[in-house]
């Protein structure tokens, strides 16, 4: 029995060797040379240190010296290590500090960022100076901050938040911010709650420290979300008598859901795994998983647990984008 192609219908073998052949004539060839840097890159800078780190994380490797020269040796564990990390009671200490972190941090750049963002998008006299002033912060370097908030957050008198509050009358004695006390020590069960999440007087200064730096992208991302949305959308609500915060509620939360759902994921990711700030202040005060995983690989030498942890991080962030990107698509479709 013979197989007839229609007529005008190049065979199945045809269609793919001119697909192939248009995909690499030259209207597609820089196309595809232009990308060849950005892969080496991404295999040699990403791929094969995430494929060397996930081998270290199931072997017990450690670092030995002799005569000078440093080598890598590791024995095969398989999973142990990623079953002592998870039965760790320090893990999960770790663990809801960095979710405190986290959370508390995202709702503060949620609320705020969006409150700046929809000031930024009014009309006044100076916006542009306000657009970069509120912008100065980002600039500023990591560990600069760091530092910038030790001065502020200093436990003497010469501290800039206790000199103010001190000539302001507000306290009568040094506050110490950088340290373990609970908050609301007024309310017992409530000081035991907040503390068993992590929320200290420590915590909660490094998330406004952070906090300082990284409101102004997330407000400036927020604003370019603001101004997609047409005018007319709002000049037809005030037309039906809607309230302010009906036009708020009816028109920017919706709209505004595409963009704030990617500063989440991208904030996310970035909470989960920050580090400078908190490391350059608290060293190991405040262990959160970075600095656990940094603590078990650098200081007691245990790269396969440090390894585990990390990765525990890696997939705890790629599932959070998960139920993002499908939130982001149920709102699109």
């Amino acid at each position: 029995m013979s197989l007839s192609v229609p007529v005008g219908q190049k065979p199945p073998h045809r269609r793919i060797t001119h697909r192939l052949f248009l995909a690499l004539s030259s209207e597609y060839i820089w196309f595809y040379l232009l990308l060849i840097p950005s892969i080496v890159l991404l295999v040699c800078v990403v791929i094969i240190p995430m494929v060397f780190a996930f081998k270290m994380s199931l072997g017990n490797t450690t670092v030995v010296t002799v005569g000078g020269k440093g080598s890598i040796q590791s024995v095969w564990v398989g999973l142990q290590n990623y079953v002592n990390v998870l039965s760790s009671p320090y893990f999960w200490q770790a663990f809801r500090d960095t979710v405190y972190f986290s959370v508390v941090s995202l709702l503060i750049e949620v609320t705020v960022g969006v409150g700046i963002a929809l000031l930024m998008n009014q009309k006044f006299f100076g916006r542009k100076v306000f657009r970069v002033i509120v912008f100065i912060p980002w600039a500023v370097p990591t560990v600069v901050n760091a530092m910038l908030w030790g001065m502020v957050f200093d436990g003497d008198n010469y501290g800039a938040l206790n000199d103010l509050l001190l000539r302001m009358h507000w306290i009568q004695t040094p506050v110490i911010w950088l340290n373990a006390a609970p908050l609301f020590q007024g309310i017992p069960w409530l000081s035991n709650f907040v503390s068993w999440l992590g929320g200290s007087v420590a915590m909660n200064s490094m998330i406004i420290g952070d906090e300082w730096r990284t409101l102004p992208i997330v407000a400036v991302l927020l604003l370019a979300g603001l101004q997609t949305i047409p005018n007319e959308y709002y000049e037809a609500a005030r037309v039906e008598g809607a309230s302010a915060w009906r036009q708020f509620r009816a028109i920017t939360v919706p709209l505004l859901g595409p963009i704030l759902s990617i500063v989440l994921i991208l904030r996310t990711m970035q909470l989960l795994r920050a580090f400078t700030l908190i490391f350059t202040l608290q060293q190991y005060g405040l262990p959160i998983l970075s600095i656990e995983a940094y603590q078990q690989a650098f200081s007691f030498g245990n790269f396969g647990t440090g390894s585990a942890i990390s990765f525990l991080v890696g997939i705890l962030s790629l599932l959070i984008a998960v139920v993002y990107i499908k939130r982001l698509y149920k709102e699109e479709m």
